[in-house]
């Protein structure tokens, strides 16, 4: 198993394993994260950040086991909340659309790919920003046990989320 930069020839694939994660989290009634079947994340979403060299797979041979994108973008207006460190974009990542397939949940695959995100950002930059939607409580509760520290709630202005607020973590490195 490998965590490497999705080609965006296989930014198809990864938008499909991003539909199958939100059919299951619709089917079993945990979609905390909001997102919306081929709408977000969706195969688009993932050939663009395939373009921009911001998808990120965890594979082996053809099984994808979990995507995120890590971005300068934050997809959004983040100055709306005081961060523990005053950074500008272009000195912060944020961890995108961070997904790992159903049946390998709670194996500590999600906790690897954190540590791989946080390794990867302190090559080049001052810290790891993530969003998420306040009634997401496992991902809250995950991030603080990857030392997030929870910095505030905001509206980003992402309007074609339906999500009006985002509570927002960083991770300082």
């Amino acid at each position: 198993m490998e965590i490497r930069k999705c080609t965006v020839a296989e930014s198809k694939s990864v938008g499909e394993f991003y539909d199958r994660v939100v059919k299951f989290m619709d089917a079993n009634n945990v979609n905390y994260t909001k997102w919306r079947y081929k709408i977000y994340p969706s195969t688009g979403y993932a050939r663009d950040a395939a373009r921009a060299g911001n998808l990120f797979v965890c594979i082996d041979g053809e099984k994808i086991y979990a995507a995120f994108v890590l971005s300068e973008d934050p997809e959004g207006d983040y100055s709306k909340v005081t961060w523990l460190k005053n950074l500008a974009v272009g000195e912060f990542l944020v961890l995108h659309a961070f997904a790992v397939a159903p049946d390998c949940q709670r194996q500590g695959l999600g906790k690897k790919i954190v540590e791989y995100c946080i390794n990867y950002t302190a090559e080049n930059y001052r810290a790891l920003r993530v969003d998420i939607v306040p009634e997401n409580f496992p991902a809250k509760k995950f991030y603080e046990t990857c030392g997030f520290k929870f910095v505030g709630t905001a509206d980003l202005g992402r309007t074609s989320t339906g999500v009006p607020q985002f509570c927002l973590y960083e991770r300082n490195l």
